[in-house]
């Protein structure tokens, strides 16, 4: 997956299983450090997202996206943090998230995990 959607999908499966009492530590942890990680340095606006993202997660994916931005792609420790969470949560959490991304507006995205793909733009 691109950064952006990797990013987005941590979000909202981790908000979606930070609030229930099944999470575990490692998973708030992993949560933890990626919100902190994003609204570190951010406006109100990013925490607005972020606070109605953990409300309702994945309600309002295109301000997530929007809110990320070119960051996703450039911020390599965010990234990393984000597949953390990934690799913390379960797998169905995982899935329902990427379910409720909308990949109509991207270019050369696959969904999914171990993918090749060679994409040429022109």
């Amino acid at each position: 997956m691109d950064p952006l959607t990797v990013i987005t999908t941590a979000l909202i499966a981790g908000a979606a299983a930070g609030g229930t009492e099944a999470a575990s530590m490692a998973v708030r942890d992993a949560y933890t450090a990626l919100r902190d990680r994003l609204s570190g340095d951010a406006d109100s606006g990013t925490i607005t997202v972020l606070e109605a993202n953990e409300a309702a997660p994945g309600s309002n994916i295109g301000e997530l996206e929007t809110t990320l931005g070119e960051r996703a792609a450039r911020d390599q420790q965010l990234q990393a943090a984000a597949e953390t969470l990934l690799a913390r949560l379960p797998t169905e959490r995982v899935e329902h998230a990427r379910s409720k991304i909308d990949l109509r507006h991207a270019r050369g995205v696959q969904v999914g995990d171990h993918n090749t793909q060679h994409n040429t733009f022109g």
